[in-house]
């Protein structure tokens, strides 16, 4: 088996060792690859995975709170009431504004030219790894055309 990052990834562990380190682990547990088996063969220093982890506790308990609260930005929603109907959508979404990313609330970055089109982008790209991921499915080729439709008006 060869193994690679996904397109973007910012990992510098060699993927190949990476990919069969993961998959003796998953191999030792019968099949299943659980994230608790990979933290904890992780913790030896000479371990390929070890050094893709923050160990030191203080650190990675800020870190982890950072992401506990994305994942709170990312889950909000508002509730947004148009021709009589009331239609749920999330209220946050990343941009870079300034050459920082952070977020931004949906109604303002839909009224800005530039951050509208960022969010359009991001979407377009979530699309387009949805359907490498599912790209044998030869059922959701309408649904793949629409995305390629899409994609040409950008």
């Amino acid at each position: 088996m060869i193994y690679r990052w996904k397109e973007g990834a910012r990992i510098s562990v060699d993927p190949q060792a990476a990919g069969d380190e993961l998959e003796r682990i998953r191999v030792r547990h019968n099949g299943r690859l659980e994230p608790e088996w990979v933290v904890h063969t992780a913790k030896a220093a000479k371990n390929p995975l070890h050094d893709l982890f923050e160990w030191d506790d203080n650190v990675a308990a800020q870190n982890y709170r950072v992401d506990q609260a994305r994942g709170i930005i990312r889950s909000i929603e508002v509730v947004v009431e148009a021709a009589e109907e009331r239609k749920p959508m999330r209220a946050f979404v990343s941009v870079v504004q300034e050459r920082d990313r952070s977020y931004t609330s949906v109604v303002h970055a839909m009224s800005d030219p530039d951050l509208r089109k960022q969010v359009l982008r991001a979407a377009l790209t979530e699309l387009e790894a949805w359907r490498k991921r599912y790209a044998e499915l030869v059922e959701l080729a309408q649904v793949f055309a629409a995305i390629d439709e899409a994609r040409g008006a950008e």
